[in-house]
Protein backbone atom coordinates (compact mmCIF):
# COMPACT_ATOMS: atom_id res chain seq x y z
CA UNK A 1 0.00 0.00 0.00
CA UNK A 2 1.47 3.18 -1.06
CA UNK A 3 1.59 5.98 2.09
CA UNK A 4 0.65 9.14 2.54
CA UNK A 5 4.43 10.57 1.52
CA UNK A 6 4.74 8.42 -1.59
CA UNK A 7 1.39 9.85 -3.03
CA UNK A 8 2.35 13.42 -2.52
CA UNK A 9 5.74 12.80 -3.79
CA UNK A 10 3.85 11.19 -6.63
CA UNK A 11 1.06 13.50 -7.16
CA UNK A 12 3.18 16.35 -7.31
CA UNK A 13 5.61 14.84 -10.08
CA UNK A 14 2.67 14.12 -11.84
CA UNK A 15 1.32 17.81 -11.86
CA UNK A 16 5.16 18.65 -12.85
CA UNK A 17 4.66 16.68 -15.60
CA UNK A 18 1.92 18.06 -17.18
CA UNK A 19 2.56 21.48 -15.83
CA UNK A 20 6.04 21.13 -17.77
CA UNK A 21 5.11 20.39 -21.70
CA UNK A 22 2.59 23.65 -22.05
CA UNK A 23 5.66 25.90 -20.44
CA UNK A 24 8.06 24.28 -22.71
CA UNK A 25 5.70 24.97 -25.71
CA UNK A 26 6.06 28.40 -24.90
CA UNK A 27 9.70 28.57 -24.48
CA UNK A 28 11.08 29.47 -27.54
CA UNK A 29 8.55 32.32 -28.36
CA UNK A 30 9.25 34.11 -24.96
CA UNK A 31 9.16 38.15 -25.25
CA UNK A 32 12.32 39.47 -27.05
CA UNK A 33 13.78 42.90 -26.34
CA UNK A 34 13.14 45.59 -29.29
CA UNK A 35 16.17 48.23 -29.64
CA UNK A 36 18.06 49.14 -26.35
CA UNK A 37 17.10 50.88 -23.09
CA UNK A 38 15.61 54.29 -23.42
CA UNK A 39 16.09 57.07 -20.33
CA UNK A 40 12.60 58.46 -19.59
CA UNK A 41 14.37 61.06 -17.10
CA UNK A 42 17.60 62.89 -17.93
CA UNK A 43 18.44 63.32 -14.57
CA UNK A 44 18.46 67.53 -15.72
CA UNK A 45 15.06 68.51 -15.51
CA UNK A 46 11.61 67.02 -16.11
CA UNK A 47 11.15 67.59 -20.19
CA UNK A 48 9.01 65.31 -21.29
CA UNK A 49 7.32 65.00 -18.23
CA UNK A 50 4.00 66.77 -17.04
CA UNK A 51 2.83 67.62 -13.36
CA UNK A 52 -0.56 67.89 -11.87
CA UNK A 53 -1.61 68.11 -8.37
CA UNK A 54 -5.14 68.67 -6.91
CA UNK A 55 -5.15 72.55 -6.27
CA UNK A 56 -2.69 73.68 -8.79
CA UNK A 57 -3.77 71.53 -11.74
CA UNK A 58 -1.74 70.72 -14.79
CA UNK A 59 1.59 72.72 -15.00
CA UNK A 60 5.85 71.86 -15.82
CA UNK A 61 7.15 73.04 -12.15
CA UNK A 62 6.17 72.74 -9.15
CA UNK A 63 7.54 73.27 -5.77
CA UNK A 64 6.18 69.96 -5.31
CA UNK A 65 9.31 68.64 -6.95
CA UNK A 66 12.90 68.94 -7.24
CA UNK A 67 15.37 67.73 -9.84
CA UNK A 68 19.02 67.54 -8.06
CA UNK A 69 22.06 65.49 -9.34
CA UNK A 70 19.68 62.72 -10.96
CA UNK A 71 17.28 62.66 -8.49
CA UNK A 72 13.33 63.52 -8.64
CA UNK A 73 12.61 64.54 -5.28
CA UNK A 74 9.10 64.29 -4.24
CA UNK A 75 8.57 66.80 -1.14
CA UNK A 76 11.58 67.86 -0.61
CA UNK A 77 11.77 70.01 2.58
CA UNK A 78 14.29 72.20 1.30
CA UNK A 79 11.73 73.39 -1.12
CA UNK A 80 8.56 72.82 0.37
CA UNK A 81 7.75 74.01 3.73
CA UNK A 82 4.20 73.82 3.62
CA UNK A 83 2.69 71.25 6.54
CA UNK A 84 -0.04 69.95 4.12
CA UNK A 85 0.40 68.20 0.68
CA UNK A 86 -1.82 67.77 -2.19
CA UNK A 87 -1.87 64.95 -4.08
CA UNK A 88 -0.75 64.79 -7.28
CA UNK A 89 1.53 62.98 -9.89
CA UNK A 90 4.34 63.67 -12.70
CA UNK A 91 3.36 61.57 -15.83
CA UNK A 92 5.27 61.08 -19.18
CA UNK A 93 3.70 63.04 -21.84
CA UNK A 94 3.87 60.12 -24.30
CA UNK A 95 2.01 56.72 -24.07
CA UNK A 96 3.85 53.19 -24.10
CA UNK A 97 2.73 49.31 -24.32
CA UNK A 98 4.87 46.41 -24.37
CA UNK A 99 7.64 47.77 -22.62
CA UNK A 100 9.73 46.52 -19.62
CA UNK A 101 9.82 49.83 -16.83
CA UNK A 102 12.79 49.84 -14.54
CA UNK A 103 13.59 52.97 -11.81
CA UNK A 104 14.82 52.54 -8.19
CA UNK A 105 13.15 54.39 -5.14
CA UNK A 106 13.34 55.33 -1.72
CA UNK A 107 11.29 57.34 1.02
CA UNK A 108 13.08 59.51 3.05
CA UNK A 109 11.69 60.97 6.37
CA UNK A 110 9.55 63.83 5.76
CA UNK A 111 5.52 63.62 6.13
CA UNK A 112 2.66 65.80 5.53
CA UNK A 113 -1.15 66.33 6.33
CA UNK A 114 -3.24 65.01 5.86
CA UNK A 115 -1.31 61.34 6.38
CA UNK A 116 1.68 62.40 8.82
CA UNK A 117 0.61 59.38 11.36
CA UNK A 118 -0.76 57.38 8.19
CA UNK A 119 2.34 55.01 6.53
CA UNK A 120 4.54 56.50 3.93
CA UNK A 121 2.60 56.60 0.42
CA UNK A 122 3.78 56.54 -3.08
CA UNK A 123 3.54 54.95 -6.12
CA UNK A 124 4.04 54.17 -10.13
CA UNK A 125 0.95 54.32 -11.84
CA UNK A 126 1.00 52.71 -15.29
CA UNK A 127 -1.37 52.41 -18.22
CA UNK A 128 -3.03 55.60 -17.45
CA UNK A 129 -5.67 57.30 -20.35
CA UNK A 130 -4.91 60.41 -21.94
CA UNK A 131 -6.97 62.57 -19.44
CA UNK A 132 -3.95 64.95 -17.66
CA UNK A 133 -6.81 66.83 -15.85
CA UNK A 134 -7.64 64.49 -13.60
CA UNK A 135 -6.12 63.90 -10.36
CA UNK A 136 -6.12 60.07 -10.54
CA UNK A 137 -7.08 59.00 -14.29
CA UNK A 138 -7.97 55.26 -15.50
CA UNK A 139 -4.82 52.85 -15.20
CA UNK A 140 -3.31 50.63 -12.96
CA UNK A 141 -1.00 51.45 -9.94
CA UNK A 142 2.18 49.63 -8.47
CA UNK A 143 1.48 50.71 -4.76
CA UNK A 144 5.28 51.76 -3.41
CA UNK A 145 3.15 52.43 0.13
CA UNK A 146 5.44 51.07 3.13
CA UNK A 147 5.31 47.13 4.04
CA UNK A 148 2.70 47.09 0.93
CA UNK A 149 5.84 47.64 -1.96
CA UNK A 150 4.45 45.65 -4.98
CA UNK A 151 0.82 45.49 -4.85
CA UNK A 152 -1.62 46.40 -7.41
CA UNK A 153 -4.29 48.80 -7.56
CA UNK A 154 -6.76 48.80 -10.69
CA UNK A 155 -8.61 52.33 -10.84
CA UNK A 156 -11.63 51.94 -12.85
CA UNK A 157 -10.44 48.63 -14.24
CA UNK A 158 -10.41 44.68 -13.32
CA UNK A 159 -7.89 41.57 -13.80
CA UNK A 160 -7.59 38.32 -13.17
CA UNK A 161 -4.90 38.12 -10.60
CA UNK A 162 -1.95 35.43 -11.41
CA UNK A 163 -1.53 31.97 -9.40
CA UNK A 164 1.13 32.27 -6.32
CA UNK A 165 3.32 29.42 -6.78
CA UNK A 166 5.63 28.99 -3.93
CA UNK A 167 5.90 32.24 -3.38
CA UNK A 168 6.46 33.04 -7.14
CA UNK A 169 3.83 34.16 -9.60
CA UNK A 170 2.97 32.47 -13.16
CA UNK A 171 4.69 34.55 -15.77
CA UNK A 172 4.26 34.97 -18.35
CA UNK A 173 2.63 32.02 -20.02
CA UNK A 174 1.05 30.58 -17.00
CA UNK A 175 -2.72 31.97 -16.94
CA UNK A 176 -3.57 31.72 -13.66
CA UNK A 177 -4.34 27.99 -12.56
CA UNK A 178 -7.11 28.65 -10.42
CA UNK A 179 -7.81 32.54 -10.72
CA UNK A 180 -9.70 34.55 -8.47
CA UNK A 181 -12.79 36.58 -10.11
CA UNK A 182 -12.01 40.03 -10.65
CA UNK A 183 -14.60 42.34 -8.71
CA UNK A 184 -17.96 42.68 -9.56
CA UNK A 185 -19.52 45.62 -11.02
CA UNK A 186 -20.60 47.57 -7.92
CA UNK A 187 -24.29 48.69 -7.36
CA UNK A 188 -25.64 51.95 -8.13
CA UNK A 189 -24.95 54.96 -6.82
CA UNK A 190 -21.76 54.57 -8.50
CA UNK A 191 -18.41 56.12 -7.29
CA UNK A 192 -15.96 57.78 -9.48
CA UNK A 193 -12.73 55.73 -8.82
CA UNK A 194 -13.31 52.02 -8.10
CA UNK A 195 -10.40 50.00 -7.59
CA UNK A 196 -9.00 46.33 -7.55
CA UNK A 197 -6.90 45.72 -5.42
CA UNK A 198 -4.29 42.48 -5.94
CA UNK A 199 -1.82 41.60 -3.02
CA UNK A 200 1.69 41.20 -3.45
CA UNK A 201 3.40 37.53 -2.88
CA UNK A 202 6.25 38.18 0.05
CA UNK A 203 8.28 41.43 1.16
CA UNK A 204 11.39 42.87 -0.30
CA UNK A 205 11.88 46.16 0.26
CA UNK A 206 14.22 47.70 1.76
CA UNK A 207 13.48 50.60 4.43
CA UNK A 208 14.69 53.92 3.41
CA UNK A 209 17.24 52.51 0.93
CA UNK A 210 16.71 52.37 -2.82
CA UNK A 211 14.97 49.96 -4.39
CA UNK A 212 14.59 48.26 -7.92
CA UNK A 213 11.37 48.41 -9.24
CA UNK A 214 10.19 47.04 -12.39
CA UNK A 215 6.87 46.89 -14.61
CA UNK A 216 7.23 44.22 -17.50
CA UNK A 217 3.83 44.96 -19.08
CA UNK A 218 2.86 42.74 -22.51
CA UNK A 219 -0.35 42.99 -24.01
CA UNK A 220 -3.03 42.82 -21.36
CA UNK A 221 -0.34 41.27 -18.58
CA UNK A 222 1.58 42.85 -16.49
CA UNK A 223 4.59 41.47 -13.95
CA UNK A 224 5.65 43.45 -11.00
CA UNK A 225 9.40 43.17 -9.97
CA UNK A 226 10.70 44.52 -6.49
CA UNK A 227 14.71 43.98 -6.07
CA UNK A 228 14.74 41.37 -9.06
CA UNK A 229 11.51 39.17 -6.71
CA UNK A 230 8.38 38.88 -9.28
CA UNK A 231 5.92 39.48 -6.78
CA UNK A 232 2.69 40.13 -8.81
CA UNK A 233 1.13 39.32 -11.79
CA UNK A 234 -1.79 40.60 -13.58
CA UNK A 235 -3.94 39.13 -16.52
CA UNK A 236 -6.71 39.84 -18.80
CA UNK A 237 -6.33 43.90 -17.45
CA UNK A 238 -9.49 45.55 -18.75
CA UNK A 239 -10.56 49.23 -17.79
CA UNK A 240 -14.00 50.61 -17.65
CA UNK A 241 -15.15 52.15 -21.11
CA UNK A 242 -15.84 56.04 -21.18
CA UNK A 243 -19.63 55.78 -22.60
CA UNK A 244 -20.31 52.73 -20.55
CA UNK A 245 -18.82 51.80 -17.02
CA UNK A 246 -20.65 48.61 -16.74
CA UNK A 247 -18.60 47.21 -20.24
CA UNK A 248 -14.39 46.65 -20.17
CA UNK A 249 -12.45 47.06 -22.81
CA UNK A 250 -8.52 45.77 -23.16
CA UNK A 251 -6.31 47.70 -21.61
CA UNK A 252 -2.60 47.61 -22.91
CA UNK A 253 -1.17 50.89 -23.23
CA UNK A 254 -1.15 54.33 -21.74
CA UNK A 255 1.38 57.22 -19.68
CA UNK A 256 3.47 56.48 -16.43
CA UNK A 257 3.30 58.44 -13.87
CA UNK A 258 5.20 59.08 -10.69
CA UNK A 259 3.05 59.79 -7.10
CA UNK A 260 2.95 62.95 -5.03
CA UNK A 261 1.22 61.25 -1.84
CA UNK A 262 2.06 63.61 1.09
CA UNK A 263 5.38 61.65 1.93
CA UNK A 264 9.20 62.51 0.88
CA UNK A 265 10.29 59.91 -1.64
CA UNK A 266 13.23 59.69 -4.39
CA UNK A 267 13.66 58.24 -8.10
CA UNK A 268 16.18 57.98 -10.40
CA UNK A 269 17.73 55.60 -13.20
CA UNK A 270 14.31 55.97 -15.06
CA UNK A 271 14.36 53.59 -17.89
CA UNK A 272 12.48 51.94 -20.51
CA UNK A 273 13.06 49.10 -22.69
CA UNK A 274 10.05 48.36 -25.54
CA UNK A 275 9.36 44.57 -26.03
CA UNK A 276 8.85 43.03 -29.24
CA UNK A 277 5.80 40.73 -29.55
Amino acid sequence: MINRRQFLKSSTAFSLMSFLPAFASKANTLPRYDGDWQTLFNGQDLKGWNIFDEQSGLSNTSKLVNVQNGIIHILAPETYSDTTSPFGYIATENAYSNYHLSLEFKFVTTRYDPRRLAKRNNGVLYHLDPNVNKIWPNGVEFQLQESDMGDAILINAQCWPGADLGGTPAWPYQVPITPKPADSIPPEPRRDIERQRVIKNGNFEREFEWNKIEVIAINDKVAHLVNGRIINTLFDIRVQRSDNRNAFIPLTSGRIALEIEAAEAMFRNIRIRQIAV
